[in-house]
């Protein structure tokens, strides 16, 4: 699971709500709005440029992915599932050398068809049969790259955008 944290600052909220001269309830209003549209923002964003980074399809990324509001829908957590991928998810084909699997290529790996989906192996010990490891794409470190690098500099000034948006509308409705 990946832990980072982003928060807006409160002296935009203020000076955006001074400048439409909304009252504290169009504010809150508008705020739990802007809250939904930026989460959703940060998750089709990360889900996209982790997919882009990695190679691995946004479908299969986003099954790991949860958004839920919380307290007075001001607080807005995206949960990322960051366990490794296994390779059978991403429609394995055997080649002469191994595995490839999406973006990733295993040499020496195997197919296992257990039904109607197949797993991925390899030989922990190049001389003996047995055991025999699953194979997974590590996805914790590009998720954390993305959040860091791609979504946290733009955070604030989206934010901001929606705020505003939501604002405007919320006052024109009003009067």
């Amino acid at each position: 699971m990946a832990s980072v944290y982003l928060q807006t600052n409160t002296l935009d909220v203020e000076r955006i709500a001074q400048q439409f001269a909304a009252t504290k309830t169009q504010v809150e209003k508008a705020a739990r709005r802007a809250v939904r549209k930026l989460v959703r923002w940060v998750q089709s964003s990360s889900l996209r440029e982790a997919s882009r980074d990695t190679g691995i399809k946004r479908k299969i990324l986003a099954h790991r992915l949860r958004m839920s509001m919380t307290g007075g829908q001001f607080t807005a957590r995206v949960w990322y599932g960051l366990n490794a991928i296994p390779l059978s998810a991403l429609e394995p084909k055997q080649t002469a050398t191994g595995v490839t699997a999406g973006p990733v290529e295993r040499r020496h790996a195997f197919i296992v068809h257990h039904g109607a989906k197949g797993q991925v192996y390899r030989r922990v010990h190049r001389d003996q049969r047995l055991p025999l490891a699953v194979q997974y794409e590590n996805i914790a470190d590009e998720f954390r790259r993305v959040l860091l690098t791609d979504i946290n500099p733009r955070f604030e000034r989206m934010f901001s955008k929606y705020f505003e948006q939501e604002l405007r509308w919320e006052v024109r409705r009003a009067a």
